[in-house]
């Protein structure tokens, strides 16, 4: 009997912290989603803070490609030498241009790019946003009748829903080139059949891909560090936490709504080209 109750009572504690899991990740939500329907709406008077729409976009967007530089010559270069070992199993390196291109463009770029630039601007919009809130900074333009969320949010997150295609964009062109330095330089293919076949699958197709998941991305990094730092609570120690939740939230948003996007778009209802 004694087993039994335990059993039981394990049980009990287990459902109930199920249950309180799904009622805070539920109320977050909610929340989450209120917190982007008041920066849609703030949106309508970003002309009035242009000045500060510009400079986050040279925060998020010029100062970022850099970083986006250095990683999408490494991802690049990997795929070319990865790529080109697996497909000269098969006989098949001369579609190496192509695959790398489709890789890049349809998700290395945009999933890449993104973790690149939240861990740069997502994490210190957070930072930033979270050390107002506790010095009250945030209530002072509140005071002044000042939107805060027309103030310090929406230019920031338009900014990096603007940004971040350029960015993946950029990515999946520094990719393809460090991938044809290796898989033509290194590994010995032909540059004119590399750049013939990425030519020839890499298309609008691709294209739409990263167009689409980067602007989602960006709109998602962005909105998920400033709703972060806009709510912390406490000392310096929210700074901190609301830091650490921007990066985890938005890699794994990232990654949900890549899966999502790849699901359900319609055109990948189009038979695939490689």
């Amino acid at each position: 009997m004694e087993v039994v109750f335990l059993a039981i009572l394990f049980l009990t504690e287990a459902v109930v912290t199920l249950i309180n899991w799904l009622h805070q990740g539920v109320s977050k939500l909610g929340s989450f989603t209120l917190f982007v329907g008041r920066i849609i709406s703030a949106s309508r008077n970003l002309w009035k803070r242009r000045d500060l729409f510009f400079r986050h976009c040279e925060y998020i967007g010029v100062s970022s490609t850099g970083v986006i530089v250095i990683a999408g010559t490494f991802i690049g270069a990997v795929m070319g030498f990865q790529l080109y070992v697996a497909l000269h199993l098969f006989g098949a390196e001369a579609i190496l241009g192509g695959s790398v291109g489709a890789a890049l463009l349809r998700e290395l770029a945009p999933v890449f790019g993104a973790i690149m630039v939240t861990g740069r601007a997502g994490a210190a919009m957070a930072a930033e946003v979270a050390s107002m809130r506790i010095t009250e900074q945030i209530d002072a333009l509140e005071v002044m009748a000042v939107d805060p969320i027309e103030y310090l949010v929406a230019p920031r997150v338009l900014a990096g829903v603007l940004m971040m295609p350029i960015l993946s964009a950029f990515f999946g062109g520094v990719g393809s080139l460090s991938g044809a330095a290796v898989g033509c330089g290194i590994m010995g293919l032909s540059s004119a059949t590399y750049w013939e076949v990425y030519a020839l699958y890499v298309d609008f197709l691709d294209i739409t891909h990263l167009i689409i998941k980067s602007l989602v991305f960006g709109f998602l990094l962005t909105a998920i560090g400033c709703y972060c730092g806009y709510n912390a609570q406490g000392g310096a120690r929210a700074v901190g936490l609301a830091t650490r939740t921007t990066v985890v939230a938005s890699v794994l948003a990232i990654l949900l709504s890549d899966y999502l996007i790849t699901t359900f778009l319609p055109v990948v209802s189009y038979p695939l080209k490689l």
